[in-house]
């Protein structure tokens, strides 16, 4: 349950704010909800304040009632994260609920910005928010958008009657993730800092709870045809000696994990296109096999 810690001090100074007599020209303040740690077997829930809160929030904010110009009224809040913190966790990445904001707005954005404060995602409607709003890791184009090795965070904005209602949640810091493609493979991505030191072809204090994670995945998977596992290794500079070293370390650590010749283990060295990170494809599973006995 995610608890708002300072309700009842929103509430003390919308009465001192009501007792002055000259409002000023611009004001704004934020509201800061603070999260429990999520439990490690329950999914992540929506990073957003429990039912209705949010909008008690706003309305007992007296900034903005004056008669002159306010700015947004803010609420923040802090994203259960302990989901995102294990190695390579499914999406939803970032998630609003419904059932939190029963506002009725003349328009509202949902922006999810890395950060950078680049706009990784947005969508946007009017009225009543109706449906949850989950972040797959998708661009506005439906490719890959998401960089494992930064943070992330989402900005709800509602708009009614000239105002402005912000709901920004605190930043979560994604290390690796899981995404299913669109040919039916399961990709595993991790920052390359977690693979490897900087500068360096021998493994980070800490890499083998994803490389482990990876092999894990190759093996309960079906095998290709021609027997081979398929890695990408995103590189800077893709022709260097340090990805080929690089990519030469793990082959040898897979082959060894998997129990099959390094040179079955494909790494294809790749140029950076989101970010330096290393990539494990798992193949579609076959599904079971049908015969008479």
């Amino acid at each position: 349950m995610i608890v708002l810690s300072i309700l009842a001090a929103a509430a003390v100074g919308a009465n001192a704010l009501a007792a002055e007599a000259k409002p000023k020209s611009e004001m704004s303040q934020n509201i800061t909800v603070v999260g429990r740690a999520a439990a490690p077997a329950l999914a992540v829930p929506p990073p957003s304040p429990s039912k209705p809160v949010v909008d008690e929030v706003l309305r007992s904010l007296s900034l903005g009632r004056g008669e002159g110009p306010a700015g947004p009224e803010v609420v923040r809040v802090s994203p259960e994260s302990g989901r995102l913190e294990r190695p390579f966790p499914e999406s939803p990445f970032l998630a609003l609920s419904p059932e939190n904001i029963r506002a009725l707005y003349d328009s509202w954005t949902f922006e999810v910005r890395s950060d950078d404060g680049e706009i990784a995602a947005r969508s946007e409607g009017v009225s009543i928010l109706r449906d949850k709003i989950d972040w797959d890791g998708s661009g506005p184009d439906g490719r890959l958008a998401l960089v494992a090795g930064r943070r992330y965070h989402y900005r709800f904005t509602g708009r009614r009657g000239g105002r402005e209602f912000v709901i920004e949640s605190d930043p979560v810091l994604i290390r690796s993730f899981t995404r299913r493609e669109y040919a039916g493979e399961t990709r595993l991505e991790a920052a390359i800092e977690e693979i490897f030191p900087d500068e360096k072809a021998s493994f980070a204090t800490g890499a083998e709870r994803y490389l482990d994670a990876m092999a894990d995945a190759l093996r309960a998977g079906d095998a290709r045809a021609d027997g081979t596992y398929r890695f990408e290794l995103y590189m800077k500079q893709p022709r260097g000696k340090l990805a080929a070293a690089r990519a030469k370390a793990l082959a040898k650590t897979f082959g060894k994990a998997l129990l099959v010749e390094p040179a079955r283990v494909k790494i294809e060295i790749m140029p950076v296109e989101r970010g330096a990170a290393l990539a494990a494809f798992v193949p579609p599973a076959k599904g079971p096999r049908i015969g008479n006995e």
